[in-house]
């Protein structure tokens, strides 16, 4: 009888057993090439390392549930489904901001985008606060207040992987969050 265990990456089988030195082992295994992937595909840095970020941190929340008989190939695959969701976020925030653009009367383009300012400002405050209080604190320094990783990261005193997780995890939910209520207002 055949172990249904067989043809399984054994990386991966130990990562599913909760292994923290098999994490370490495949991020550095595969992380400089999915960026390197992700920077040719995007031609951003930011966007591709949180790209990367993002597929680690799923790795990680979603390791027990994992059948992988390819790491390399599950991760590549993992990374282009980020990429093309990458890039239709990136259209409907186009199309978001057509709208705009053409159902903005000139005469009130002032008024208009002050208010549409005002009110993406109390969307993405509503936003973060529903975050853990640690999560909303990074995202405010890091993003509101200019402060680089490091700089946190001494400030909190937690380590630059914590703020560059909770960078993610606030950046992942406020995305999620406003994309509702963005289409919900404009379709």
């Amino acid at each position: 009888m055949l172990n249904e265990k067989e043809g399984l990456d054994p990386d991966f089988l130990r990562l599913k057993a909760d292994d923290v030195l098999a994490y370490e082992l495949i991020y550095n295994k595969y992380a400089k090439l999915l960026l390197r992937h992700a920077f040719n595909k995007t031609s951003d840095k930011i966007v591709a390392e949180e790209l990367v970020q993002n597929i680690f941190i799923s790795l990680w929340e979603n390791r027990q549930k994992l059948e992988v008989v390819n790491g390399q190939r599950y991760l590549f695959s993992a990374l282009k489904f980020s990429v093309i969701n990458h890039y239709r976020s990136l259209v409907v925030q186009n199309k978001y901001e057509d709208y705009l653009k053409a159902n903005s009367p000139i005469t009130e383009d002032n008024a208009s985008h002050i208010f549409e300012e005002k009110e993406l400002s109390q969307q993405v405050e509503l936003a973060l606060n529903h975050l853990p209080e640690k999560t909303k604190e990074v995202f405010k320094l890091s993003r509101m207040e200019h402060q680089s990783n490091k700089e946190i990261s001494s400030k909190l005193n937690i380590s630059e992987k914590a703020v560059e997780y909770h960078i993610t995890q606030s950046l992942k939910w406020l995305r999620q969050f406003l994309k509702k209520r963005v289409l919900s207002i404009f379709l």
